[in-house]
């Protein structure tokens, strides 16, 4: 773990690891910032450990990609890191979700990250396979919850012929099929939005729940 005392950004001048154990637990550094940089440090943390790996595994070929996913038939051992990325992804949704909410439940926080910020996907499905036709429901029940509960999407799917859909999604044979790449396409506007509100109209929730989670040291 020696690596993980590496300054990784430099906020007001001073180095941060972007790890609270280190930027507060141990330095007291955190804590010590004004609160538009304590926002610019969640945002740099962020990038660091969520955002950046998936770019570059939602970068297309890259080499991240390639390594966890086999792409030809011949590669030996088989390997596909689709549906745990998607998975990781959803489980971001939820978590920015919280900082919109003084709600503890999951999936109201999972719905007003998708209510706010993704407002392509809170939509109705035509002809939808399920018993609702809410996107953002099908998305937490049956995608999120799916793959966290059983490792499987439940009558549907991520397919890359989805993201040539102007609607994002389309239905095949009674399966609702979802585009990775606009989905994280979508997500990233998201964020960026989200970031802005969370210097502006949105800062005092956001403080909230950032000092929930990363509370000064004792």
């Amino acid at each position: 773990m020696a690596d993980a005392q590496i300054a990784r950004a430099t906020i007001s001048g001073i180095e941060f690891t972007l790890y609270y154990d280190y930027d507060e637990l141990r330095d007291r550094k955190l804590s010590r910032l004004p609160d538009a940089d304590k926002i610019e440090w969640f945002r740099c943390r962020m990038q660091y450990v969520f955002l950046e790996p998936l770019i570059r595994l939602y970068g297309g070929k890259t080499p991240a990609f390639r390594a966890l996913n086999s792409l030809k038939a011949q590669e030996q051992p088989p390997s596909s890191f689709v549906m745990p990325a998607f998975s990781v992804l959803l489980n971001g949704i939820e978590a920015l979700g919280s900082f919109l909410t003084r709600s503890e439940q999951s999936r109201l926080r999972f719905f007003a990250f998708i209510e706010t910020y993704m407002q392509s996907w809170n939509k109705s499905v035509l002809k939808s396979p399920y018993p609702t036709r809410d996107m953002k429901e099908i998305l937490w029940r049956y995608f999120r919850n799916g793959i966290a509960h059983g490792f499987r999407i439940e009558g549907g799917g991520i397919d890359n012929e989805a993201d040539r859909d102007s609607k994002r999604w389309r239905i095949v044979e009674g399966r609702l099929l979802v585009g990775p790449y606009t989905f994280f396409n979508d997500f990233r506007k998201g964020i960026d939005a989200f970031f802005c509100d969370a210097k502006t109209v949105r800062k005092t929730i956001f403080l909230r729940r950032f000092t929930e989670l990363y509370p000064p040291a004792p």
